[in-house]
């Protein structure tokens, strides 16, 4: 049986942990994928979406089933990833160039299309490395609307409501940021 999110979270309330083991294993992988998109450094992101994991124990107590579950999750790893980009702009930790070069294996070994050459494996690879490069070299508002809508399949009135803000701001950075992607991209070669 799929208990819902909301339901495990009210049983964390009431200090059922294994509801809360269901929720790691469940949303461990999600917040990982959303982490690394938001900051483009894997230890980074684990280690934010443990403190993601951390918050939600904390704030058990006092959640209330006012929203669904992941919009109040993706609210925490979002506001949690930004903080953390925006201190280290101000202490200049990591340069630009790093995050550009930081790439993870997104190849799945246990999907093997047997359509696909080895050659056209590998220009897959090679695109999706340019697009998380590009991705990276965006403003973290315009990301975040990106990463939230194409990676994380939110709508637009989840992502308003996760970064409290109107639905048209949300379009608004949605349309600046595929453009300058597009603008960015459109200067590769790809093969």
């Amino acid at each position: 049986m799929n208990v819902p999110d909301e339901t495990l979270m009210l049983c964390v309330q009431k200090g059922e942990l294994q509801a809360f083991d269901v929720l790691v294993k469940r949303w461990e992988k999600p917040l990982l994928n959303h982490c690394y998109r938001m900051v483009n450094d894997l230890s980074l992101a684990e280690d934010l979406r443990q403190e993601v994991f951390i918050r939600i124990y904390r704030s058990a107590k006092t959640y209330e089933v006012t929203a669904k579950f992941s919009t109040w999750v993706y609210r925490i790893a979002t506001n949690l990833c930004l903080d953390t980009l925006a201190k280290q702009r101000r202490r200049k930790e990591v340069p630009a160039a790093v995050y550009a070069a930081t790439e993870v294996d997104t190849f799945d070994p246990n999907f093997i299309d047997p359509a696909r050459t080895p050659d056209e494996i590998t220009a897959q690879r090679e695109l999706e490395s340019h697009v998380r490069c590009a991705l990276a070299r965006l403003p973290e508002e315009q990301r975040s609307v990106v990463v939230m809508r194409h990676y994380d399949g939110l709508k637009f009135h989840e992502i308003a409501e996760i970064l409290r803000c109107p639905v048209s701001t949300v379009k608004s950075r949605m349309t600046l940021a595929m453009q300058r992607l597009g603008k960015m991209l459109s200067k590769q070669e790809w093969f």
